[in-house]
């Protein structure tokens, strides 16, 4: 019989890391955005093109691979993903003009998504009907890269040039890769043969969708993601550009405010059992939808500041931290027969809100910081309402057996 993986702090450090990977991959590069247009002589705000690419590639991949992983199992999709993103991440590296740089950053964002499914998939088969805490735990991977990435990345393009953040991205891939070949072992023994056929993959995905909670969730997440990715693709021309800031000196400002993430997914994880992911999101949005209007009414009375942008957005990732591991938790912990379909589509969902976000950005981008906290705002909102409107209100939590 095949040895299951079970709890351990090896097993969870790696979990940590793939649900990291796509956020170390983006979050590397923003602080060299400009850079990346000037080197490749590329219009100006093409470079918002290319984060979009890989948010679009990163959610539609989940579609796929969540569920594909439940037919032929969690280690040979895992695998495949991160040398895809390892090859894809080298390619970066070589690349002669912005749309193959585009292009390198779909094969990425194939590949990082890959980890993240795989990595919130897996906690449901070992951790079972205690994967809530372990579950939100291992978000705070993802968390920490947005905090700590922007300022390294910054540090490296002051230091070196545009090259040195994607370098630290391969290294981080490439031993990410290793430590699955040597140490990660299947955990899905119940395999489901009819999983990922495209001819009933459409059926179970709307079948899952019939829940009315997890819709409730689904859109929680992908609206406080949009309302996040907005200051994601958007701050550093914001503060760069407007406010005077050094790259350094934003990757800084910005890890900062994005703390705030940490601090509420690590409420999370301390309360979600007691406290049931319904609450959790609940009070995630309200702070989401306080932040994104505050920055709005401050940015209308008062014009652009720091602190006007700092402390309301502060508080959107605060929410923020509340609302991802939540709703995540909320989705996948009570269909553990289809754990990498329920995780494929919350996946898809958060970065379906990233996508349109960053797409409307690009759109409606005009020199001026309005264009991101308009949209901050509006999907913040939208967060708070859909929630409300769509949520059990009769569920005081939810079971996880």
């Amino acid at each position: 019989m095949t040895n299951a993986p079970v709890p351990s702090r090896s097993l969870l450090f790696l979990l940590v890391a793939l649900t990291a990977l796509g956020e170390v991959s983006t979050q590397l590069i923003i602080p060299g955005l400009g850079a990346i247009e000037q080197a490749l002589a590329a219009p100006t705000g093409s470079a918002l093109m290319a984060l979009s690419a890989f948010v679009a590639a990163f959610g539609l991949g989940q579609l796929l691979f969540g569920p594909l992983s439940d037919r032929i199992g969690r280690r040979p999709v895992l695998i495949g993903g991160l040398v895809l993103y390892v090859l894809a991440t080298l390619s970066m590296l070589l690349v002669h003009d912005i749309h193959q740089f585009i292009a390198a950053r779909v094969l990425q964002g194939l590949g990082a998504c890959a980890a993240l499914v795989l990595a919130r998939t897996v906690v449901r088969d070992v951790w079972k009907a205690e994967a809530g805490p372990a579950l939100a735990l291992t978000m705070i991977g993802m968390l920490y890269a947005i905090v700590v990435a922007p300022m390294v990345g910054g540090l490296l393009i002051k230091l070196f040039d545009w090259h040195a953040p994607i370098l630290l991205a391969l290294a981080i891939g490439s031993v990410v890769l290793l430590l699955a070949l040597l140490f990660f072992r299947e955990s899905n023994h119940y395999l489901d043969p009819k999983a990922a056929h495209w001819r009933t993959l459409g059926g179970q995905y709307l079948d899952l969708l019939k829940g009315r909670q997890y819709r409730a969730f689904a859109v929680a997440l992908a609206c406080t993601y949009g309302a996040m990715f907005a200051v994601i693709a958007g701050s550093s021309a914001v503060f760069i550009n407007l406010l005077g800031f050094s790259s350094l000196e934003y990757g800084i400002n910005f890890g900062l405010i994005v703390s705030m993430l940490i601090v509420g997914s690590t409420y999370t994880r301390r309360n979600i059992m007691r406290l049931g992911p319904q609450r959790i999101v609940a009070m995630g949005v309200t702070m989401v939808a306080i932040g994104g209007v505050s920055a709005l009414v401050i940015y209308a009375l008062f014009g652009l500041s720091v602190l006007g942008l700092d402390i309301p957005i502060a508080l959107v990732t605060l929410g923020g931290g509340l609302v991802l591991p939540g709703s995540v938790t909320g989705g996948v912990m009570p269909n553990a027969h289809r754990a990498g379909l329920a995780a494929g589509l919350m996946g898809f969902a958060q970065m379906f809100g990233a996508t349109c976000s960053g797409m409307l950005l690009s759109q409606l981008r005009d020199g001026s910081a309005a264009p991101m906290i308009i949209i901050q705002a509006c999907f913040a909102v939208a967060a708070f309402v859909a929630f409300h409107l769509l949520r059990q209100r009769q569920a005081k939590g939810l079971s996880y057996t």
